[in-house]
């Protein structure tokens, strides 16, 4: 073993770097790092109360509206959008789905 050997189990892995050829060592490595600027909308949500006149027409004390987005979408400098940017690569990761809700509060 050399002087920049390491300890333990990971001798081994310090011993290949050593006596690999580098530019070979690289692509035979199962993690792909790629360079990435972007920026998510991850959630937004909007909501509207009725005016008390016309809640008091009704005999409402209150009456809501809502909508909320989750995931709306992705700006980036290389995103192809079948990915998501902050998995890339991981065929593990699931994908983050888009979601919209509606919602309506009424209270008496």
């Amino acid at each position: 073993m050399g002087k920049n050997s390491g300890t333990g189990d990971s001798w081994m892995a310090y011993d290949w770097y050593a006596t690999a050829n580098t530019v070979d060592t690289y692509a035979l490595l199962d993690t792909w790092v790629k360079e990435m600027s972007y920026m998510r909308l991850s959630s937004l949500r909007l909501g509207y109360s009725l005016p008390k006149k016309a809640t008091n027409s009704v005999f409402m004390e209150d009456i809501r509206f809502s909508v909320e987005g989750r995931n709306l979408f992705v700006v980036s400098s290389d995103y192809k959008g079948y990915f998501d940017p902050e998995t890339y690569g991981n065929i593990y990761a699931q994908p983050i789905p888009r979601s919209i809700s509606l919602g309506c509060n009424l209270t008496f």
